[in-house]
């Protein structure tokens, strides 16, 4: 499923629909991490932590993915002349040839699932589910919360996992994910995480919370207010969040409103020995009674004053560069010298994500493995 880029992939004409660029900018910001478990999967080779992969070029039957040292930039289009002698070459052959009925999107995430099935990985799911409402109420002065009955087989102790909804018309739906402008002709999706799952002791049945936050006029806070109870809700596919490397050493867990339900989570089933600190942005100070009333990990619960010591929390205002902000709380917290990072995790809007993943990095010296900083929306 990859090839060495030869003379004979040279001659291949570069994929032309309107997607590509937007497509390859998106990977290339937020799942380089994808990309080297292509280059794992595929080409069997073990990136070393100082290579950055990115989709160079898409063609109708695959990928050409370039490997570099992190220092060098590598422009989307650049000529092959024009590499530096770090860069290393990688196709990667799609199942199917993408035409008028197969989508990139559809490629890409078929290669994700195939690769993360022969690494023993675990990865998304294209399939529809079913999930249906019980109750809504607000959860925090922000979060509105949906009791929801959910599949049998759902995870129970899966922080973060998330369900790409439909949101119609009708039953308009926390990952919330504001970059998806849709006019009526179109289908709205958005990802929302299980805040939490347990299976009902009476009825046996799995129950869930579904969490959203609340702010303005959104197609997911307008549908998670106006569902009533015995609605049923269609998911279309499944994404495991990444939270294994979480499990050993000093975490550092980042959120805002739309990742304070997968922190909740986390804090509830911690069974890291070392607790976590965690920094937690809201642009109402009195959203912090989310995180600060939930029922903590017996192994967290151990620890007296866990909450008023390692949650730290910053008020979002429109003064304030919040990347800027976050890495000043984390030098406070961190300024005896005692405490060394070594697994983050967080979730942002896709610009602070950006800026945060790679200063995080670098500051805490940090494997691709353990530093995982995910985009949860987008202004525009």
């Amino acid at each position: 499923m990859s090839q060495v880029f030869d003379q004979y992939h040279t001659d291949k004409v570069p994929l032309s629909v309107a997607a590509k660029i937007k497509f390859m900018n998106h990977v290339n910001d937020e799942h380089q991490d994808e990309l080297a478990l292509f280059v794992e999967a595929f080409a069997d080779t073990k990136l070393s932590n100082e290579m950055a992969v990115v989709v160079a070029e898409v063609y109708s039957d695959g990928l050409l993915l370039e490997a570099s040292v992190q220092n060098v930039e590598i422009l989307p289009n650049h000529k092959a002349e024009a590499l530096p002698d770090a860069v290393s070459q990688f196709f990667i052959e799609f199942e199917n040839v993408i035409d008028e009925t197969i989508t990139l999107k559809s490629q890409y995430i078929n290669l994700l699932q195939v690769a993360s099935k022969k690494l023993g990985k675990q990865a998304i799911k294209q399939q529809e589910r079913y999930f249906t409402v019980i109750d809504g109420y607000y959860a925090s002065p922000n979060m509105f919360r949906l009791v929801v009955a959910a599949p049998v087989d759902t995870p129970l102790n899966h922080a973060g996992y998330a369900y790409l909804f439909e949101v119609n018309a009708d039953v308009s739906v926390s990952h919330e994910s504001t970059n998806a402008s849709a006019n009526a002709s179109e289908k709205l999706q958005r990802y929302y995480t299980l805040r939490k799952v347990w299976q009902d002791a009476e009825t046996q049945q799995i129950q869930g919370w579904v969490d959203t936050y609340i702010h303005g006029d959104t197609p997911g806070g307008n549908w998670a207010r106006a569902v009533q109870a015995g609605t049923q809700l269609k998911s279309v596919r499944d994404y495991p969040e990444k939270i294994a490397h979480l499990n050993e050493g000093q975490c550092l867990l980042i959120c805002d409103e739309t990742s304070m339900p997968t922190v909740a989570n986390l804090l509830e089933n911690w069974q890291n020995p070392i607790a976590p600190i965690v920094i937690v942005m809201t642009n109402d100070g009195a959203e912090l009674s989310y995180l600060q009333e939930i029922e903590l990990s017996q192994t967290l619960a151990e620890i007296n004053s866990f909450k008023q010591d390692n949650i730290v929390h910053i008020l979002n205002t429109p003064s304030i560069d919040l990347p800027d902000a976050i890495v000043s709380a984390i030098d406070t917290r961190l300024e005896d010298g005692s405490i060394l990072i070594e697994k983050v995790w967080g979730a942002l809007s896709a610009a602070d994500a950006k800026i945060l993943r790679r200063q995080l990095k670098t500051k805490f010296d940090l494997s691709r493995q353990d530093m995982v900083m995910k985009v949860y929306w987008r202004t525009s």
